[in-house]
């Protein structure tokens, strides 16, 4: 699932850059961790692990939890930063926005996670909550695609584009995989052939993600470190 991503400089409660980096970088850090959990639950959606499918759910679970707390914070940093810099652009709309389809939409993989538990069983229920979330999470990512016009410097914008056009085929291949759980199930072997390939759609999308993740990250360091040899050169807000 993708998050929150911006050209401008994060703004934390605190005055050090160095502190604000170490909590973007705490940020970026756990969504790696969500994203990993998501890679190695997909895996146990194969049917080659149906056994193990109540493990695979449950890191799904871990995952959604540790992506909401990750919107949650960027929620609250857009917060504190438009306290800071009062504005009411269009890109103030859409930041807020997109921060709640976020939330909303890692909410909805959380519930639907739940609902692919064997003690629950209801994986048409959480194919619904995966579908949604997912259009909800496309969109957010194909916004952000859109609003990255500027950024302190080119390896910057050019890291930026990369991690949100990972982060809008992500959602894409989540989307498409989910789909076939709305429908009947069958012990045939074109079912099983078919949920393998859905399986290894959910892997590969988790895998761009956490690519995703790693960039962002590397993304937020360059940033910073552009930012301190060069106190002048700041990052641009999202386009207004």
């Amino acid at each position: 699932m993708p998050h929150h991503i911006t050209n401008r400089k994060r703004s934390y409660r605190t005055s050090l850059p160095k502190d604000s980096f170490l909590w973007e970088g705490l940020n970026a850090s756990a969504y790696i961790a969500g994203a990993a959990a998501f890679v190695i639950g997909s895996v146990f959606f194969l049917p080659a692990f149906e056994n193990y499918m109540a493990a695979g759910a449950g890191l799904f679970i871990l995952g959604s939890l540790i992506y909401l707390a990750v919107a949650a914070n960027d929620c609250i940093e857009i917060i504190s930063y438009y306290r800071r810099h009062p504005s009411h652009g269009k890109k103030t709309m859409l930041e807020f926005v997109m921060s709640a389809g976020y939330i909303i939409g890692s909410v909805l993989f959380l519930i639907g996670s739940a609902l692919f538990l064997p003690s629950v069983g209801w994986e048409r229920g959480g194919a619904w909550c995966f579908i949604v979330g997912s259009v909800l999470f496309t969109i957010g990512a194909t916004v952000n695609v859109t609003q990255i016009t500027q950024a302190g410097t080119l390896v910057v914008l050019q890291l930026l584009n990369a991690v949100a056009i990972s982060f809008v085929i992500g959602s894409i291949l989540f989307l498409a995989a989910s789909i076939p759980y709305l429908w009947p199930s069958y012990q045939t072997p074109l079912a099983h052939a078919l949920h393998t390939y859905l399986g290894a759609q959910f892997i590969f999308a988790s895998l761009l993600f956490l690519a995703g993740g790693v960039v962002n990250f590397y993304r937020a360091y360059r940033a910073h470190q552009d930012h301190q040899q060069n106190p002048d050169v700041k990052n641009q807000c999202l386009a207004e």
